[in-house]
């Protein structure tokens, strides 16, 4: 089982993990989506973020923006990330479970792709 964490605004990508309020919770499993929920973040510290997305079993990050610090929070929880992405989020979702969010439209303006 996968569990995908996607911060949101409104129904698009968040374009700042750091501070979003919202994330969206996505349970797949052999490659389809199981279930949805939705964490609220409201005032919380970086840390307090990790701990709950810990407890969550997030497995995987989506989002557009984050901070060096959390990156690296994340990475030290061996937790996949995937910064840069912008959209509607069921685009997003579908697009990650097609493996497809490296197409250009899921890009957030002026990101760059790391070869």
């Amino acid at each position: 089982m996968v569990r995908v964490a996607i911060p949101t605004f409104r129904s698009r990508v968040s374009p700042v993990f750091d501070s979003c309020t919202r994330v969206l919770l996505v349970e797949i499993e052999h490659n389809r989506e199981i279930e949805r929920s939705e964490m609220y973040l409201d005032e919380l510290s970086l840390t307090k973020r990790m701990t709950i997305l810990q407890k969550s079993n997030v497995t995987t990050v989506i989002c557009g923006g984050i901070s060096d610090m959390l990156q690296n929070m994340l990475q030290s929880a061996k937790i996949y990330l995937i910064t840069g992405i912008a959209g509607e989020i069921d685009q997003v979702v579908t697009a990650y479970l097609h493996k497809r969010l490296d197409e250009p439209r899921f890009h957030m303006p002026g990101f760059k792709a790391e070869h």
